[in-house]
């Protein structure tokens, strides 16, 4: 730690500050949790008074007081934070659903940090230039509080090259898929050109007719030695070594053929596929979402395009531009993850939306007490208020699914209604499950 620093020992802001020691405990004992992402971020806030801070006696509490009052504005109550120097904070996001939603805080972090500090009348402005760094643990991984720290540190120094200064990465873990990640990198451009990915697709069941009318198209990867490779690797690895475009394009391509296909059968369904912040960032998608629609005949209302809140709110003018383009050519548009508390909600009436994905972490844990019922129904509230359809995803019980139904949420996708399947497979399941479904004349549900 640099000279002069002192640590404190206690709590000195927010309810959500700690020492860094306390800190890394609270790392140690989150990356055994439930299913969900561990994330830690370092945040080098490369103060305009570095000099002065890093030479004067300890006492710089005001001006940490300060940034530690803004982080608590965009932390969730679960996720703490400690300040590891006058220069750096820690923070640690636990129960994440996706990595992806780290990016978003990140990008949310940057924004309450970027005004200026004035802590005193006549007092200097203390300006921010903060870069971001986090590294996540795979689901049933323990890698360790301070190889997280290490890695995120590592991200933070990486991240002053980008244009957004943000950068989160994995920490290897080859214990639990007995694939080195090396292994994955070298062969993922050969699987890629050889069509070894397959595409899956997981049912969104209307909540209302008990109809499948659409899916979520999901990439799968099966390699020659029979074992599988996570999508969270493959789309990171992808966008770490270049690969998403093609990643991106394949996936494309593969659903809106199936749904050709199945057009063809007479089975008339939509396509949902998620799209990364890299891609999205990508003038020329419309282009490729144009070309793809056209080669396979399918009309693009067919297709629901996918997009994190951090795709969004990473440069927001390019980003309304592009999804007013997509939208020009007919396709829907898609917030996944929404809900989890790292953005504003202004953003809403900026973009042109057509739907809300309710986060699993509020789903599957619906039924645990009130307070996630209230939750889930204010957004399904608001997202109707917006004229936005809702899908819930992670519905894994009878109980959620009617529950989903009663607060009047359109869609639900979850292990309780099916997996993501083989698109043969889904065939069955979605002709067996929309044979079982009748509507009367009046419009209700019937069961046979």
């Amino acid at each position: 730690m640099p000279n002069g620093w002192e640590e404190p020992t206690v709590a000195a802001s927010g309810v959500r500050e700690r020492t860094a020691a306390q800190l890394l405990a609270d790392v140690d004992t989150a990356t055994h949790g439930d299913g969900l992402r561990t994330v830690v971020l370092v945040v080098a806030l490369n103060r305009s008074d570095r000099i002065d801070a890093l030479t004067r006696a300890p006492g710089d509490r005001p001006a940490l007081d300060e940034i530690a009052r803004r982080m608590e504005t965009v932390l969730r109550p679960a996720d703490r934070y400690a300040f590891a120097s006058r220069e750096e904070a820690w923070v640690l996001l636990p129960g994440l659903a996706s990595e992806a939603l780290a990016e978003l805080a990140s990008h949310s972090l940057i924004q309450a940090l970027a005004a200026p500090l004035k802590l005193a009348p006549h007092a200097q402005h203390i300006r921010l230039r903060p870069s971001i760094g986090g590294a996540w643990a795979p689901p049933g991984s323990n890698p360790g509080a301070k190889r997280l720290v290490a890695v995120a540190s590592e991200a933070a120094a990486q991240s002053l090259g980008r244009e957004d200064h943000v950068r989160i990465l994995r920490v290897n873990d080859d214990h639990g898929s007995g694939l080195r990640r090396h292994e994955i990198e070298r062969d993922l451009h050969d699987a890629l050109a050889r069509n070894e990915l397959e595409v899956h697709f997981q049912p969104q069941v209307d909540l209302r007719s008990g109809h499948c009318r659409s899916a979520e198209a999901l990439i799968r990867w099966r390699r020659a030695d029979g074992r599988a490779v996570a999508a969270a690797t493959i789309a990171s690895i992808a966008e770490e070594r270049g690969l998403i475009a093609e990643l991106t394009r394949f996936t494309l391509n593969t659903a809106l053929r199936c749904v050709s296909k199945w057009k063809a059968e007479g089975l008339d369904l939509s396509i949902a596929i998620n799209l990364s912040a890299i891609t999205f960032g990508d003038a020329t998608l419309p282009e490729l979402v144009a070309q793809s629609l056209q080669i396979w005949g399918v009309d693009a209302s067919r297709l629901t395009l996918e997009l994190t809140e951090s795709a969004l709110i990473r440069n927001e003018r390019s980003a309304i531009e592009l999804a007013g383009e997509l939208r020009t050519l007919g396709c829907r548009l898609s917030i996944d993850d929404f809900g989890t508390g790292y953005s504003s909600l202004s953003y809403l009436p900026r973009f042109p939306l057509d739907e809300l994905k309710i986060d699993r972490s509020f789903v599957q844990t619906i039924a645990a007490g009130r307070s996630d019922h209230r939750i889930v129904r204010a957004l399904v509230e608001l997202a109707h208020a917006f004229e936005l359809e809702t899908v819930a995803e992670g519905v894994e019980s009878a109980f959620v699914e009617t529950r989903l139904r009663s607060l009047g949420c359109d869609l639900a996708q979850g292990f309780h209604l099916s997996p993501a399947l083989p698109p043969d497979d889904f065939v069955e399941w979605c002709t067996n499950r929309n044979a079982a479904f009748r509507f009367t004349e009046s419009g209700s549900r019937a069961f046979p």
